[in-house]
């Protein structure tokens, strides 16, 4: 139960898949998870990313399909079990570190699919400027080792290849210039054969069964991680606006019950002076509180809007910002327990492109007034162009 609640908060209920085909077409797919089923909810294609972006939910998660013309695959059959060994034997000259491969092995026959790295990180980027979040990727038709137990007949087409098997391993895969359409039922529901690697990716993440071995393990891992952190912080305020709506619509309540005790006291204070005492000290404890209310949440929106801004325009273009936290809680909120807020100090976490300029922002924040201390809690290389960082900063106390 815990773990549905979790991946529901992560992902929702609308899973997609894209394909990149040989065709120069992209396919799209949107699957409607329904407590113990999955549906189609829908199909959309286009030629390019601008085009079919509009087409999709906004901020839609994904799992990305590279099988066009810029990715390479051969199946061969080998005894050998080494990643390293079948990929060269596949590809003698290739120099890995420019590639990204994916392997899909069945026994003794291996489908092995390579595309340049640059090609791969090219697309996704042109995804996350769309807002369409890239969380996992494969290569040609490797997909296929998620639906292929599902699927009834001896040999089906993908968008761009033929592919026998034999006790549910596939046993070879053949490319193909023309492709019938075909449709194929996979539990209950009717699939085309030009959907059907975009809906092994979206199933795959579904299910949490990617069976395939690769050299991009980690840049997935990196892809998720950056994904669950934009996820939280968006529903983080969410809540965090939700909960402060409440806290004043409470106070508002409260406000009010006082104020009619007020009214109900002034009614009765010309019969009985110590009630009309009493009347004035609770009024005037009221607007005190009130006053004090009002200032706290001026001064504090005031203050917090001053550094966002000044943070703001300092930040260099080479990095981006994915959270800032003012004033984060210290420890996790708990029933019955005072929020206990870390004072004085702001929290900072993005996507730098060039070291020597965020040194400089490091230096620039320093000289600010306000800014007490800078440190730096996390500097590492998310991918090769990009470095995850993270930032505290402590103010002078107000």
């Amino acid at each position: 139960m815990l773990d549905q609640l979790k991946t529901y908060l992560l992902y929702g209920t609308s899973y997609c898949g894209i394909e990149h085909n040989s065709s120069n077409t992209i396919e799209a797919i949107l699957l409607k998870k329904k407590k113990a089923e999955v549906v189609i909810e829908d199909t959309v294609s286009g030629k390019t990313i601008d085009e079919i972006a509009p087409k999709l939910p906004k901020k839609q998660h994904a799992f990305l399909i590279v099988n066009n013309d810029d990715v390479l695959s051969k199946y061969i059959q080998s005894n050998e079990a080494s990643q390293n060994r079948l990929l060269y034997e596949a590809f003698p000259n290739l120099k890995i570190n420019d590639f990204y491969y994916e392997i899909d092995s069945h026994g003794n026959f291996h489908n092995i699919s390579i595309c340049r790295k640059a090609t791969v990180d090219k697309l996704i980027e042109a995804y996350q400027k769309q807002q369409l979040t890239i969380i996992g990727f494969s290569l040609g038709n490797a997909m296929t080792a998620v639906v292929t137990k599902f699927i009834a007949e001896p040999s089906y087409y993908t968008s761009n290849a033929l592919l026998t098997k034999e006790n549910n391993q596939i046993t070879g895969i053949s490319a193909q210039e023309e492709v019938p359409t075909q449709t194929y039922t996979i539990n209950g529901l009717e699939v085309q054969n030009t959907q059907l690697l975009n809906f092994a990716g979206a199933l795959s993440y579904i299910l949490q069964s990617k069976t395939t071995v690769s050299n991009f393990e980690e840049t997935e891992t990196a892809l998720t991680t950056n994904f669950r952190q934009k996820r939280f912080f968006s529903q983080f305020i969410i809540f965090g606006l939700g909960f402060m709506l409440l806290v004043l619509l409470l106070n508002f309540f409260l406000f009010n019950s006082y104020y009619e005790a007020v009214e109900s006291m002034k009614q009765t204070a010309a019969v009985n002076s110590s009630q009309k005492e009493k009347l004035l000290q609770l009024k005037a404890s009221v607007d005190e509180k009130q006053k004090m209310v009002d200032d706290i949440l001026k001064n504090s929106s005031s203050r917090s809007s001053f550094y966002m801004d000044a943070i703001a325009n300092s930040l260099p273009s080479t990095m981006q910002l994915a959270g800032l936290t003012y004033q984060p809680i210290e420890k996790r909120i708990k029933k019955n327990k005072a929020i206990q807020l870390t004072q004085n100090t702001i929290t900072i976490s993005g996507i730098s492109t060039d070291s020597d300029l965020f040194s400089d922002w490091i230096q620039t924040l320093e000289d600010l007034d306000w800014i007490d201390t800078v440190t730096v809690l996390n500097y590492g290389s998310q991918s090769k162009n990009t470095t995850d960082f993270s930032l505290k900063i402590t103010l002078f106390h107000e």
